[in-house]
Order: structure tokens, then sequence, then C-alpha cells
């Protein structure tokens, strides 16, 4: 046979192979099947890369709050004290006679020993002229003093100037000082006489020499702060020997429970934000249950409370600066008891 002749049969049966071979393709049920597989992969991995981030933000939480943790301790170490907790909402109407006169709560204080001293000595004027530096101080934003899990930097603009003049901006916080209910009753749960004391606006150095009375029991009792973040004017800062409870027991700062419909607005409670006076803006009772940040509900206690945007838990700073996570569900005689330096109720802390 001519060899020519084998190479083109040879080539002929190729060809014929070739286009012999059966075609292989997704039928609709195949590709169906396939994207539904993808859809539970996708639905399982996303809770797990929501939980992952919320984890990371939760660190940059607890590393926000040991920094002030660490302020609180340096301001004590430089001062010989904590710093205070403002004299009344509005910081713009303490008398002279008091420290921070302008009535500037803790946010303010420790800003010397956390991040800008600048911003700290233009908020400490009294008198003629100081409204315009005060709006300044007002609406500058502070980073550090916001929780990265809740909301990002808020500054909060109104139409009209009062007392609380926001119409150059507040800055807001999610932050706050933690004072007690030197007595509490579980049986009142809506009662709390002690975070006011006789004293909302007006005259602090007159308010400190009230009597407060107790209605279940019909004692009476002076004026008294308990925290360690006191109040500023109506009785004096909280030294380091006022706390017998034992710094690691007694908790200072905590996060602010919000609505979070009203992140981006603010709310009576957050209005002013970090630059306020004593006010549930920068400081919060023990006396109450804390819990989740929730869509806004008629509760008129609601703004006085800790909690947050974390699942389970909020974070908390010691007065020897070390940050644990307080459960939502806490025994409430258990949780004031943290707020509280001098109660005599020592506390196990993680």
């Amino acid at each position: 046979m001519d060899p020519r002749h084998e190479r083109k049969e040879n080539r002929t049966d190729g060809k014929r192979n070739r286009f012999s071979r059966p075609l292989h393709g997704f039928t609709l049920v195949e590709l169906l099947v396939v994207i539904a597989i993808i859809g539970v992969l996708v639905a399982l991995l996303l809770p797990a890369v929501q939980a992952a981030r919320e984890a990371a933000r939760r660190v940059q939480c607890v590393n926000k709050l040991r920094q002030m943790g660490v302020a609180l301790l340096n301001y004590e170490n430089t001062r010989g004290e904590f710093p205070t907790g403002g004299t009344e909402p509005w910081h713009d109407r303490g008398g002279a006679e008091t420290g921070y006169s302008k009535g500037y709560g803790w946010m303010v204080q420790i800003l010397p020993y956390v991040e800008n001293s600048n911003l700290q000595n233009i908020s400490k004027g009294y008198g003629a002229g100081d409204l315009q530096r005060d709006l300044v101080v007002r609406s500058t934003p502070v980073s550090l003093y916001f929780c990265p899990s809740k909301r990002g930097v808020v500054i909060r603009t109104t139409g009209r100037a009062s007392a609380e003049d926001c119409t150059q901006g507040c800055a807001l916080n999610d932050y706050a000082g933690a004072t007690p209910a030197n007595i509490l009753d579980p049986a009142l749960p809506n009662f709390s006489p002690w975070f006011w004391q006789g004293t909302t606006h007006g005259d602090v150095t007159r308010g400190a020499n009230k009597i407060i009375t107790y209605p279940p029991t019909g004692q009476s009792f002076p004026v008294d702060y308990q925290g360690v973040i006191a109040r500023t004017g109506i009785g004096p800062a909280c030294k380091a020997a006022n706390i017998t409870d034992g710094l690691s027991n007694t908790m200072v700062i905590g996060e602010k429970r919000l609505f979070i419909n009203r992140y981006e607005l603010g709310d009576w409670h957050d209005d002013i934000g970090w630059t306020d006076g004593w006010d549930p803006d920068i400081m919060r009772y023990t006396g109450y249950q804390p819990g989740p940040d929730i869509e806004q509900i008629p509760d008129p206690t609601f703004g006085y409370k800790f909690g947050g945007p974390h699942p389970g838990i909020f974070n908390a700073v010691f007065a020897d600066g070390h940050v644990a996570q307080i459960n939502y569900d806490i025994e409430l005689i258990t949780f004031n008891a943290m707020g509280n330096r001098e109660d005599g109720l020592i506390i196990d802390l993680p």
C-alpha cells in the first residue's frame, strides 16, 4: 500500500473520531443545584464574617476604654484625685466658684491625658466673650469617645440657640461615667433620687447642703455622690483612698445605652455630647438594669441606663484601669454595687 494513502486514511479517521465524541453541558437542574449550594455557603459564611467584624470592633471599643482608664489613672496620679462629672446639664450655668466652672465634666477634664490638651485649655474660661470658644469646643468631635460598633462620629446640629446651643454643632459620645443608687430597692425599679440628689439646674453649691428623703423608709440622707466620678461642686472629688471597695471592684466608665433609630439624631440624653456637665450625656446610673441598644420605646428611665450594641454584653473600665465585659442580665444589686465605691459589697469580676 502506498504510504501516502495510509497517512491520508489515518487523517480521515482522526477527523471522524474527533467529531464523533459526545458533547457534555450543564442542565438547568444542575445549574439550579449549584446556585443553591452557593447560596447556602454564603448564608453560612455571612454570619461568620459579621461575627468576625463585630469581634474586631469590640476589641477597638475595649482599647478605647482602656485608654480612658489610663487617662483616669494619670489624672489621679497628677492631681491626687479623680476627675469630676460636671456641675449640671448644658455645662454653661455652673457657678464661678467651682472647678471647671463652666460645668464641664470628666470627658473634657481628661483630655490632656488622652488626646488634645489645647482643646481642653480653650474650654476653661468663664465670663464675657467665652461663648464663642465654648461653641467651638462643643462642636469638635473626639474620635476616642465613639464606639465603632455603634456609630461613626456624629455632630448634632440644631437651628436655634438655647442653653444647649448646638447651632454650630454638638459632637456626641458613646461612653459615660457611672454613678450609683446610694440605696437600691429592686421593688422600686423606676425610682432614682440618687442621680440628681435634689438639684438638676441651679446653685449646685447650695444643693450640696440638701437632705434627700428616701420614700420607702422615710429616712433622710445628706447629698452624697458615691461613684468614682462625683458631681462637681456638690461634694469633694473622689480620691483613691475613698474607694474602699477596691479599685479593681469599682466601675468608672461604661458604654451608654441608646436608641438605634436615634444614633444619628441624638436624644434628650444624647444631645450635647462629650462637653456636657452632670447629665445622662456623660453620666449613667447603675441603679437601673443595663441592656442592648434597641429601637425607640416609651421608657422615661432609658436615658439613664448603660448598655450598647454588642450582643449580650457591654464593656466597662474599672478604677484600676482594667476593662471587663458585663452581661446585660447581671443581677441589679450586683451591678449597682459595681458603681458604688464604698458600699462594702465586693464583686468578683472576670
